[in-house]
This record gives C-alpha cells, structure tokens and sequence, in this order.
C-alpha cells in the first residue's frame, strides 16, 4: 500500500503559503480591488478586498474535496458503482485497499495541483492591484494554465496506464 505523505506535505504547504501571502498581502491592496479581468489583464470587475480574501480562501479551501473527501467517499463505493479499467481484478478483495490508496494519492496530488492554480491567480489578482495601473499578467496565468492542462494530461494518462494492465 502506498502511504507516502508526500502529496498531503505539498497540499499543506501550499495551504499555509496561501494564508501567509494573503495575511501578508490584506493590508496592502486597496478596500475596492480589481477581482476580475478581461483576457488582456484589464480590469471589469471589483469587489470589496474582504470578499476577494473570503472567496480565495473559500474556493482553495474547497479542493480539498478533490484531494481528501472525494477518496473517502470513493472508496465506501460498491464495485458496481466504480468505473476503472479492468475493475475485476484492482477492486478484487486482495487488491483493494492498495488501489483505493492508489487512487487517494492521486487525488491529492490533482488537488495539490488545482490548489496551486488557484493560488497563483489569487496572487496575480493581488499583485495587479498593487500596480499603479491595474492590470492582471495574462500571459504569466496562460502559462501556468497551459502547464496545468499538461499536468492533466499527463495525470490522466497515467492513471489510465496503471489500470489498464494487470499482473
């Protein structure tokens, strides 16, 4: 069984770095900051700074369903209710548990890396409304958005390979 805490350790500290940034960060942006922005980083939407930290804190929070409940209630799932490859033999008794912490950890890190997007766009959001010019770096979000749809990728290939073959 895979019990590496490896995924959890990053998870946390990604958590703990969002809520130093945003303590750090409160008193510095303005009472009505620039929330939302056109592709071209311009703002066309604001809110009191109270609900941006409420709703960034709110939606990272929420991952956490990803990564932590979404494997508990997986895994209290029948057999018949689970779609995987070749679920015969990952979900046969004797495998089970092994699969169902496989799974875990796969969820985790998936939630590690939805957090980190979060995160970063929170943080762009917080540093174009330090500028004298409000303005998001959209170019900085697309590559990071880019490298997310290649994690995906990559995750979800590879979560397909290792059910897809049988020992």
């Amino acid at each position: 069984m895979n019990t590496s805490r490896l995924p959890q350790s990053v998870y946390a500290l990604l958590l703990v770095c969002g809520a130093i940034g945003a303590a750090h960060y409160y008193a510095l942006v303005p009472e009505r900051m620039a929330s939302h922005f056109a592709s071209d980083g311009t703002p066309n939407g604001w809110q009191l700074k109270e609900m941006f930290f409420l709703l960034m804190g709110l939606v990272a929070a929420s991952t956490a369903i990803i990564g932590f409940l979404a494997p508990v209630l997986i895994v209290r799932r029948p057999a018949s209710q689970i779609n995987l490859p070749n679920k015969e033999y990952w979900l046969a008794p004797g495998r089970r548990g092994a699969t169902m912490e496989f799974i875990a950890g796969q969820m985790r890190w998936f939630a590690c890396a939805v957090l980190f997007v979060i995160l970063f766009g929170g943080y762009q959001a917080i540093q174009a409304n330090l500028r004298s010019v409000v303005r998001f770096d959209s170019q900085t979000m697309l590559v990071v958005m880019v490298g997310f749809v290649v994690f995906v990728l990559g995750w979800l290939i590879g979560f397909v390979r290792h059910f897809s073959r049988t020992e």
